[in-house]
């Protein structure tokens, strides 16, 4: 069966369904597999699409969430047991294609991240190096004749104001087709959606992630922009959907 391929942050893949999960609902004929995974880095979803799209032979579409500009992964040849993770990073797993553990979210150590980010980490850089793995998703997709489609969990992961760029992140940024974003209201995300629209679809102050409901209506509203409504039971689901 031919497939689309989700990919992004915790805001699609999490511990309930984001709009990953309602993509086949709309476009049914396709197997909708979601590699996404909590703490990417851009780089960190970038490499996850180019490589599905090399594994995978039947990967009709793609549908990309970017996400934070500053995040960053760290990367071990092997598993160390000896490693003891403070809680500034979500999870490590073992990618078994390039044969390495991933720890998302950052170093593992609290005191290391944070002086990476006063010594290593540079905003500005952040912004370019987002833009080129865009512009590099989105040439590796068009090489493989692969449809697509990308977005943003928030409106803060790319900047757009062209006055303010230097005269190389304006060439890069100008290389971009944006025709190939789906943005809310100009240039926001997700996140900003739900803020606007389903403002008691969180579970805060415990939980910043936008509920089923609001994914759901991002799907239908901004992605397809669709007038076809869910089952009447399944929608009461979502709206009761709460930890």
């Amino acid at each position: 069966m031919k497939k689309i391929i989700t990919a992004g942050c915790s805001f699609t893949k999490y511990k309930w369904p984001t709009w990953s999960n309602y993509v086949g609902w709309f476009e049914p004929e396709y197997n909708v597999v979601n590699i996404g995974a909590s703490g990417s880095s851009n780089e960190t979803i970038m490499r996850s699409v180019y490589n599905a799209v090399n594994k995978w032979s039947n990967v009709e579409k793609v549908y990309i969430m970017w996400s934070e500009p500053n995040r960053y992964e760290v990367l071990h040849n092997k598993i160390d047991t000896s490693v003891k993770k403070d809680e500034s990073v979500t999870y490590s797993r073992w990618d078994q294609d390039f044969d390495w553990n991933t720890f998302y979210g950052g170093h593992y150590y609290k005191d290391k991240h944070e002086y990476y980010v006063r010594h290593f980490q540079n905003e500005r850089q952040n912004d370019i190096r987002t833009l080129e793995r865009i512009l590099f998703t989105q040439m590796y997709l068009e090489k493989h004749n692969v449809e697509y489609k990308m977005m943003c969990y928030k409106g803060i992961i790319i900047a757009h104001n062209q006055n303010e760029m230097t005269n190389g992140q304006r060439a890069l940024y100008n290389k971009i087709d944006w025709n190939k974003f789906i943005f809310y209201n100009k240039f926001y995300g997700l996140n900003e959606f739900a803020e606007d629209n389903w403002q008691d679809q969180f579970n805060k102050p415990n939980d910043e992630h936008p509920l089923p409901l609001a994914h759901y209506h991002w799907v239908k509203d901004v992605m397809y922009k669709s007038d076809i409504k869910c089952p009447d039971k399944e929608y009461e689901k979502l709206k009761q959907w709460k930890i």
